[in-house]
C-alpha cells in the first residue's frame, strides 16, 4: 500500500518538482549574473532595475515552490493517513487476538511498539521521495550533457607530412545562418597569412575550423596535407598553438597556468617561455610571485598581464602551427607592446593564421585575406591590398578614421 501511494504521488508532483528545479537554476543564473556584473550596472546607474530581474527570479522560485507543496500536500496526506490506518488496524487485530487468546498479553505491546519502529521511517518516505525527484531531474540534466557526441574520431590516424594549412571549399553553417561560405585558402609551412573583415564576417570560425573545434558541413580542412577529420584529436591538438582573444586562466597560480601549454616542462623551460613572453615583468612586481593566485578566470589580473600568460603557455607549447585571435585589440599601450613583443617570438618560424583587427598587425604577415559574409572578397600582400584601394583598403580607412576620432 505504501509503494503504491508513493508511486500515485510521484506521478502527482512530477511536474511540479520539474519547474521547481528549472525556476531554482534561472534563480542561481540571476545571481550569479547579479554579481558579476556589478560594475556595468554601477556605471550605468541601473542597479535597481536589474535587480528587479533578480527579484523576480527569486519570486517565480517562491510560485513554483508553493505549487510543488500544493502538489505533494495529497500525496504527505494519503501516506500519514495509509500508515496511520496500518498502525490502527494492527493496533485493533493485536487487541482481537489477545482478547480470543490466540497471543498473550505480553505480546502484544511488543507488536505495537514494532509498528511504532516502522511507522516513522514508513512516514519520511515522503520527503525521501521529494529529493529523489529532484536528485532524478539533476541527473537528468548532467546526463544530457555527458551524452553529447563527441567529434568522431578516425579508426586509422594519419600523420600530417608537414606544418602547412589549407581550406578547400569550405562550408560551415551554424544552425540556418552559413558562417562560412565556400572559402578556398592555403598557408605554406612557415608562413604568415592575416585574415581581415568586418564584425561577424567569419574570422574566428574561420581558427575554430583549422583547429577542427567544429567539422564542416562541405569542403575540407588540411593540416599537413591530411583532412584533420583523418587526424587524432591529440596528434592534432600537439601541433596548434591557439592564443584567443578572451583569455581564460583556470583558477590556480601563474606557474600552474602556464604549464598547461606543456605539464612536463622544467622550471627552466617556464622561465624561459615567461622571459619570452615578458610575462616576468610581471610576475617580478607581484607579492607572491610564481605562486600568486590568479582568481577564476585570471579576474585578479589585468587583461594585458592575462594575455602575456596565454603567450608563454603558447611559446612552452612549442606547436609549429599558432592560431592567433587579434591578441593586442583591448589593451594598453605597455601592455600592447609587451604582447606584440611576445607574439613576435612566437611566430618566429612557424605556420601562422591570426585574426588582424590593426593595421600593425597585418604588416607582420605574407599575405592577407579580406572576409566579409563568411567568404573571402580579396586576397594578396598588405601593400597590393591597399594599391587596389578596394573593400581592405577601405576597411583600413574607415578604422584608422574611427581611431583618430576616439
Amino acid at each position: 500500500m505504501v509503494v503504491a501511494v508513493q508511486a500515485w504521488a510521484g506521478r502527482s508532483t512530477a511536474a511540479a518538482d520539474a519547474e521547481r528545479a528549472e525556476r531554482d537554476h534561472e534563480a542561481a543564473d540571476r545571481v550569479i549574473e547579479y554579481l558579476q556584473a556589478q560594475p556595468v550596472l554601477r556605471a550605468g546607474g541601473r542597479t535597481g532595475e536589474r535587480f528587479r530581474l533578480l527579484d523576480d527570479a527569486l519570486h517565480d522560485v517562491e510560485r513554483a515552490s508553493r505549487r510543488g507543496v500544493l502538489a505533494a500536500m495529497p500525496g504527505v496526506v494519503g501516506l500519514t493517513f495509509t500508515v496511520q490506518a496500518v498502525f490502527t488496524a494492527v493496533l485493533v487485530l493485536g487487541a482481537y487476538l489477545a482478547v480470543g487468546g490466540a497471543i498473550g498479553t505480553a505480546e502484544v505491546p511488543a507488536v505495537l511498539v514494532l509498528a511504532a519502529r516502522c511507522a516513522d521511517p514508513l512516514l519520511s518516505l515522503s520527503d525521501i521521495g521529494g529529493k529523489v525527484r529532484v536528485a532524478r531531474f539533476e541527473l537528468a540534466r548532467l546526463d544530457a550533457v555527458l551524452r553529447t557526441e563527441p567529434l568522431p574520431e578516425p579508426r586509422e590516424p594519419v600523420e600530417p607530412r608537414h606544418h602547412g594549412l589549407e581550406l578547400d571549399r569550405v562550408t560551415f553553417r551554424h544552425g540556418d545562418r552559413t558562417v562560412i561560405d565556400d572559402v578556398t585558402l592555403s598557408v605554406p609551412p612557415g608562413r604568415r597569412l592575416a585574415v581581415v573583415g568586418p564584425s561577424g564576417a567569419g574570422k574566428s570560425t574561420l581558427l575554430q575550423l583549422l583547429a577542427r573545434f567544429h567539422d564542416v558541413d562541405a569542403g575540407a580542412v588540411r593540416v599537413g596535407g591530411v583532412d584533420v577529420r583523418d587526424i587524432g584529436s591529440e596528434e592534432l591538438m600537439s601541433r596548434i598553438a591557439f592564443v584567443f582573444q578572451q583569455v581564460y586562466l583556470f583558477d590556480g597560480t601563474i606557474e600552474e597556468n602556464v604549464r598547461l601549454g606543456r605539464p612536463g616542462a622544467t622550471d627552466a623551460e617556464v622561465r624561459e617561455a615567461a622571459v619570452a613572453a615578458r610575462l616576468d615583468e610581471v610576475v617580478e612586481r607581484l607579492p607572491g610571485g610564481w605562486a600568486t593566485n590568479v582568481g577564476e578566470g585570471g579576474a585578479l589580473l589585468s587583461g594585458g598581464e592575462r594575455q602575456r600568460v596565454s603567450i608563454a603557455r603558447a611559446l612552452l607549447k612549442d606547436a609549429p602551427v599558432v592560431l592567433l585571435d587579434e591578441v593586442t585589440s583591448a589593451l594598453d599601450p605597455v601592455n600592447e607592446t609587451a604582447v606584440h613583443d611576445g607574439v613576435e617570438r612566437l611566430m618566429a618560424g612557424r605556420t601562422v593564421v591570426m585574426v588582424a583587427h590593426r593595421v600593425r598587425t597585418a604588416q607582420r604577415a605574407d599575405r592577407v585575406v579580406f572576409l566579409d559574409g563568411g567568404r573571402v572578397v580579396e586576397e594578396g600582400s598588405h601593400d597590393d591590398l591597399l594599391r587596389r584601394d578596394g573593400r581592405c583598403a577601405e576597411f583600413w580607412a574607415n578604422t584608422a578614421g574611427a581611431t583618430t576620432r576616439s
